[in-house]
């Protein structure tokens, strides 16, 4: 698998679809002015880096990442080291944290997508050449992913 292309592929599909958003109908715009759950406070993050507001040291935010990765949390963390500001799309309620290995920062080795609304979070992380994807919720597509 050629991962020197398949990241920037993800990157650029993820930055695309925090662009390209779609108008609301009224009856959701109510969802985007008050989101509810345990990660809607990760909506007010956009443009802020993740390692100054404490994403990854948010107790919300590790249980979560915990349970998802299990054994694997260490792992995902030691490609998180350098990182970018947060994208949030407040209409979609998706916050997207992209983090590197290495302070160059040419190439992505960990992403982190949050839907608010679903309450769902999808982690990828470089792992040798292979990328490891994780999720708590299996039967939810991506959000960035689809072609609608």
């Amino acid at each position: 698998m050629n991962t020197k292309l398949l990241i920037p592929a993800i990157l650029l599909t993820a930055l695309f679809y925090a662009c390209n958003t779609k108008p609301t109908p009224a009856t959701q715009q109510e969802n985007v002015s008050n989101p509810k759950g345990e990660l809607a406070f990760l909506l007010n993050y956009n443009g802020q880096m993740p390692s100054e507001v404490g994403l990854l040291r948010n107790q919300v935010v590790q249980r979560r990442l915990g349970n998802i990765l299990k054994d694997s949390f260490q792992v995902f963390l030691r490609q998180t080291i350098y990182d970018r500001p947060i994208s949030v799309s407040k209409e979609e309620q998706l916050v997207f944290a992209q983090f590197f290995s290495d302070s160059d920062r040419s190439m992505p080795s960990a992403d982190l997508t949050i839907d608010v609304e679903q309450d769902a979070i999808w982690i990828e992380y470089l792992s040798g050449d292979s990328i490891v994807e994780y999720t708590d919720h299996p039967s939810l597509q991506k959000p960035g992913l689809n072609a609608d």
